[in-house]
């Protein structure tokens, strides 16, 4: 399977001839890091909470407008906001994508939106912004830092589930150098456990 990562938590997934996108947020867009008009294939996209940094209108419709048969998915208050923008979203499983619910984590100045935990081609987990979930396939979308949580906490679920292979994601409010510091220093921690941390820039692909 090949693996993009377009900054902060928008992952391109590839696999078994279908391209997948997970929240094309609005940091990816101001960044220019990932435009329709340069992705030639999408079959899906998947958006695990309303949140900007994970949903960002604007580039949902681009992507929509080029991909008339694109199949998004997320939960019913996505599907309730997108269809007043008369983009339509599913909320099931299929072969290719499967989903459960899973509570956002809490925030200390607003409530939470629904949150959406998906597994695709049965090999990536990606919880959005969740830290409660219970089990992950190899290959875990980790979410590292946020208002919401610490590092720590995000280390101490990864070391529970035990994933062959850690993508981090989450982390826009780093900067460069913090990041790179931070990525080499998770990448010795999670090494002797046998765990492979990932530390992906914005637009690097990698095949897992």
């Amino acid at each position: 399977m090949k693996l993009t990562k377009y900054l902060h938590s928008c992952l391109l997934l590839e696999d078994q001839d279908k391209t997948v996108l997970i929240d094309p947020g609005i940091f990816t867009a101001q960044e220019h890091v990932l435009e329709a008009k340069n992705i030639q294939k999408l079959d899906y996209l998947l958006i695990t909470h309303e949140h900007p940094d994970h949903m960002y209108i604007p580039l949902i419709k681009e992507f929509a407008t080029k991909f008339p048969q694109l199949i998004i998915i997320s939960n019913a208050s996505v599907v309730k906001i997108l269809g007043k923008e008369n983009i339509s979203v599913q909320t099931g499983n299929d072969e290719i994508v499967s989903l459960v619910d899973s509570p956002h984590e809490k925030l200390w100045d607003k409530q939470v939106p629904p949150n959406t935990i998906f597994t695709v081609f049965g090999k990536v987990t990606d919880p959005g912004d969740s830290l409660h979930f219970s089990s992950t396939t190899d290959i875990l979308a980790l979410p590292v830092t946020a208002p919401w949580g610490s590092t720590t906490q995000a280390i101490e679920k990864a070391l529970s589930l035990k994933p062959k292979i850690i993508i981090p994601i989450h982390d826009w409010m780093w900067k460069d150098e913090v990041r790179k510091s931070m990525y080499a220093r998770l990448t010795d921690y999670f090494k002797p456990i046998g765990i492979d941390f990932k530390g992906l820039e914005t637009g690097e692909t990698v095949i897992v």
